[in-house]
């Protein structure tokens, strides 16, 4: 799911992503771009029943843009949005927003081409738009922001961390964007820059989330608040030592009683010492008694230990000297015949 920020509102942010959105240019503007008439250029590309322009002034920018009304079907996420993560209830959350006070802020995009020509970049605003949607509205406000070059990630990225100042990042959203640009093969310090990392450490700790089982992952992308890296870390190590169904049961409980890290910690020591306390004995499966004249010379048995698909066979028989010998060549042939098998 996406989470972004709500609109405005005092409501808290949301996170996610949309994998499929693809790299776009928009040529560099010229001297004049902040002007009016030079965003203005833009609304040619739309079609007329899409546009309505009005003219607004964005104080941190100091200079006129032009809000346009946008149809939502010519709207996609950018893939350098910054926030990744977006649960279901921060969406919902803006849903109230919208149906009660309507759209305050305008989004801000950047033109698509290739496969998605015509289509408009959401660099800020995904909550919005993906409340919207749910609300069935036909068209949003937005910015088409003459700052935005597509072909920078880093700067859009740097750029949306900006726009998207209503609540904090999570963990999460940074090990998505971090995982997208080393894909993209930046350089460790370029990615510290563009995240605003001082350490190199907190990318380490970041990697954790990829390494996640897929259940553990969803679990986490809908409460993206609460799993933070050092949760990510304590979870992988819980898949390693107790398997991930049990690491999986671990995760829903750390969010169903709000587990600290320190209660979770104790949770997986619980289920380590579960493992360690179980039976490594082995089992009696079968077993039969052995008669030599009327008198009971032994027993043999068949063997079988905990977590193990081997089984073992055992024999303890007292017998004299002439028949001993005879029975010991007998299992001696037997066992030939199945080292020649």
């Amino acid at each position: 799911m996406n989470m972004e920020r709500l609109d405005g509102e005092n409501s808290g942010e949301d996170m996610s992503q949309d994998k499929t959105a693809q790299s776009i240019y928009v040529q560099p503007a010229s001297s004049d771009s902040g002007s009016a008439a030079a965003v203005v250029d833009h609304v040619g590309e739309i079609p007329e029943q899409y546009v309505h322009v009005k003219t607004s002034t964005v104080h941190a920018q100091k200079q006129p843009v032009i809000i346009q009304k946008i149809a939502l079907g010519l709207l996609v996420p950018s893939p350098y949005n910054s926030r990744r993560f977006r649960p279901e209830s921060s969406i919902q959350n803006m849903v109230q927003s919208l149906a009660a006070h309507g759209q305050r802020e305008a989004l801000r995009v950047y033109p698509g081409e290739g496969e998605r020509q015509g289509k408009y970049e959401i660099v800020s605003g995904v909550t919005r738009f993906l409340a919207a949607t749910t609300l069935g509205w036909s068209a949003l406000d937005v910015i088409i922001d003459p700052t935005l070059n597509p072909h920078d990630p880093l700067s859009l990225i740097r750029l949306s961390r900006i726009y998207n100042d209503t609540a904090a990042e999570t963990d999460m959203d940074h090990a998505a964007t971090v995982a997208d640009l080393a894909d993209k093969d930046y350089s460790q310090e370029a990615i510290m820059k563009a995240m605003g990392f001082k350490l190199p450490r907190k990318l380490f700790k970041l990697r954790a989330f990829g390494e996640l089982p897929e259940a553990i992952f969803e679990i986490a992308a809908q409460h993206p608040h609460k799993i933070t890296a050092e949760f990510a870390a304590i979870l992988k190590s819980a898949v390693a030592e107790l398997g991930a169904d049990k690491a999986t049961l671990l995760a829903e409980e750390l969010i169903a009683d709000n587990l600290s890290k320190e209660k979770l910690i104790g949770r997986i020591k619980t289920e380590r010492r579960k493992i360690a306390d179980k039976p490594t004995r082995a089992i009696k499966e079968r077993a039969r008694l052995i008669h030599f004249s009327d008198t009971q010379a032994g027993d043999l048995r068949l063997m079988r230990y905990p977590n193990s698909d081997e089984k073992r066979v055992k024999l303890d028989i007292l017998l004299p000297k002439a028949a001993a010998k005879n029975l010991f060549a007998e299992i001696e042939n037997l066992i030939q015949r199945m080292n020649a098998e």
